[in-house]
């Protein structure tokens, strides 16, 4: 069954164009993917990405897990900064690509909405006793509001000085007088805010910061922002037959701490078989997932930019095709695009 976010009738009434995503009916655009890509790279743009995973983990023992599952050392989130991080199974391979912080006395995770359930179960099955874990997708929304505009904005909107709150940094605000969690991250390559409010506030929210100049925005435009800016997607540049050191994320793992999958990492990080690259192609045809590479290796992203209509994708080859300049050819319905290594 397709769910729906609190958004949904607002989305509708606002002639959003919805289609099934992470089991959730989603925006694809309001207006134009264009129109809106551009709107959050010179102004602010407002996404409902309310099928992320929000979950919170609390207990005598959950720094202790949470140190188990993360890849990336958690020391920096224990100080209220949101921390990028890969979960990994056993082999080393990526079960999904997470954010998270303490904050108010609890880990704070979010996780790819494809990824929710399968996340859980596994969180389940490593847990000691003492550690709580609770989803609250049925109770909140999540929005993000980015773009070079989007402090000022908000602190014009909400009368509080999202300015104060430091990259990557989670907070609790008073908005729409109630407390609300932000932090200042996001997924687009730009400045802006993630803010998990609680259902019955989620349409006044999204409504005053439309009022206040804030373009709605969908999955389009949110997949051509996060492409241009090199940003993984979870299914595409990630997935269980994938470990960190085959992506530009390598810096990801520390093995200053014991993580599951860390052994069988330790003997997969010198010899990818294969690494992610950027493409850069000769002629304005996008480059489809799984198109394959004539030299060896396959498209996992493509789109062509809104503002200059140029071909760029990310893609898996082998370590002796990754260099900057490297000509390579895509193929594209039955014929072979120029592209180029970047």
């Amino acid at each position: 069954m397709t769910l729906k976010t609190a958004l949904y009738d607002s989305h509708i009434s606002s002639k959003g164009k919805c289609i099934p995503f992470a089991n959730y009916s989603l925006p694809v655009w309001f207006s134009s993917i264009k129109e809106e890509h551009m709107a959050v790279r010179q102004g602010a743009g407002i996404f409902d990405i309310s099928h992320m995973g929000i979950i919170s983990i609390e207990g005598d023992d959950c720094d202790a897990f949470m140190s188990r599952l993360s890849c990336n050392d958690i020391s920096k989130a224990k100080q209220g900064k949101m921390i990028y991080s890969m979960f990994l199974n056993e082999h080393g391979m990526v079960l999904d690509d997470v954010m998270f912080a303490f904050h108010d006395n609890k880990w704070m995770l979010i996780v790819n909405g494809s990824n929710r359930e399968k996340i859980s179960k596994w969180m389940q099955g490593h847990k000691p006793d003492s550690v709580t874990i609770t989803e609250h997708n049925d109770d909140y929304s999540f929005i993000a509001v980015q773009g070079p505009k989007a402090t000022q904005l908000l602190t014009e909107q909400f009368g509080q000085d999202f300015t104060s709150i430091g990259r990557f940094s989670m907070t609790t605000l008073e908005l729409l007088e109630t407390p609300i969690t932000v932090s200042r991250t996001g997924y687009t390559g730009e400045d802006g805010f993630e803010c998990i409010v609680p259902n019955h506030l989620a349409e006044s929210f999204w409504k005053r910061c439309v009022e206040g100049g804030c373009t709605p925005c969908g999955l389009g435009a949110r997949d051509t922002l996060r492409i241009e800016k090199g940003l993984p997607l979870y299914g595409q540049e990630l997935s269980e037959s994938i470990h960190p050191f085959m992506t530009r994320y390598g810096w990801v793992v520390k093995f200053n701490h014991d993580f599951i999958g860390r052994e069988a990492l330790e003997g997969l990080k010198d010899n990818p078989e294969w690494v992610a690259v950027f493409l850069e192609l000769s002629e304005p045809m996008i480059a489809r997932p799984e198109c394959s590479i004539r030299e060896g290796g396959r498209v996992t992203s493509g789109t062509l930019l809104p503002e200059s209509n140029k071909s760029i994708a990310m893609a898996y080859v082998k370590p002796e095709l990754s260099s900057k300049g490297t000509e390579l050819h895509v193929c594209i319905r039955k014929k072979e695009i120029k592209a180029f290594v970047y």
